[in-house]
């Protein structure tokens, strides 16, 4: 039997992501801006399924939990044409999402999930492509994508190209780590952000954001005092209900948000013995019932 033709299906986790660091730089002369990052994948994950089918060339893409995901404009269905183009491959796909992190979260889900096909794919195939044949693909897919590609903790550079993987104590210090997200009931648009954010040149200097990495990186300063994002000043001063629910959440339960990557979701560290149910409550009672909030954990891959 030939094993690149009996597997007909692949199911991979596609986690969330946090931006524990963000700093942006600079407009770059392409248009893109110009980024230093930490970011750390979490427990919080879709689920991506790809199956073959019979006819050649078909790209299917299901997702049930919200349908407007579906369809040939999902990253996903990107990321098959993106291989085959690569490849030469025509086999015929479809893809299933179980979808769980929202849009416009600035949680990656739509990065992770193109990346969780890519790595399907290629799983499917008898893993025909090596890691850096898969990272040049993610790299055309998204500025997120080519993180998801790593080993959930990395320094992120440029647009998002040039992905540093950091392991050692740092990952053991974080690994497990509880969080807690909420999302307000609509997510925020990155391309107006980035706008205001060009329009106000309200960018961070590149010295002083490496030097902070290498701060934490060594030791020098915690995890709590790390965290940092330059979307923050934007988001606060446009989205007036933000700074009140922060500065409530601090002094009732000493949890310090932060919005990660563009936003709409913001984390914070929890204690083991805080109650999750009574930080919900209050997120619920001030942003709404259609507002949402997750209990999950620095997780790695």
């Amino acid at each position: 039997m030939n094993p690149k033709k009996a597997i007909n299906q692949v199911s991979l986790r596609a986690p969330a992501k946090v931006n524990l660091f963000l700093a942006i730089t600079g407009k770059r002369a392409d248009g893109f801006h110009e980024i230093n990052s930490v970011m750390s994948t979490i427990q919080f994950s879709d689920q991506v399924t790809l199956s073959k089918t019979r006819k050649k060339e078909e790209v299917l893409c299901v997702c049930k939990d919200d349908p407007t995901l579906s369809g040939p404009n999902n990253l996903a269905c990107r990321a098959i044409l993106r291989w085959r183009k690569f490849t030469g491959d025509r086999t015929g796909v479809k893809v299933n999402i179980i979808k769980r992190i929202p849009k416009m979260a600035g949680l990656g889900g739509g990065s992770s999930d193109a990346v969780a096909t890519l790595r399907a794919l290629n799983l499917l195939h008898g893993q025909p492509l090596r890691h850096s044949e898969l990272l040049e693909i993610a790299e055309k897919l998204g500025s997120d994508c080519p993180f998801f590609l790593g080993n959930g903790l990395a320094q992120v550079k440029g647009k998002g190209e040039k992905v540093i993987q950091i392991s050692g104590n740092k990952k053991k210090e974080l690994n497990g780590r509880r969080i807690f997200l909420f999302q307000p009931p609509f997510g925020f648009r990155t391309p107006l952000l980035y706008q205001l954010l060009s329009k106000e040149s309200l960018y961070s200097n590149s010295e002083w954001a490496e030097e902070s990495f290498k701060k934490w990186k060594n030791g020098a300063i915690p995890v709590c005092k790390f965290l940092y994002n330059d979307f923050e000043n934007i988001i606060l001063r446009k989205y007036l209900f933000l700074d009140p629910l922060f500065k409530e959440l601090e002094k009732r339960f000493g949890l310090k948000f932060h919005v990660s990557g563009s936003g709409s979701s913001c984390f914070s560290f929890a204690p083991e013995n805080l109650s999750a149910k009574q930080v919900k409550d209050l997120v619920k009672k001030l942003l709404g019932e259609n507002s949402h909030f997750w209990v999950s954990r620095i997780s790695f891959n």
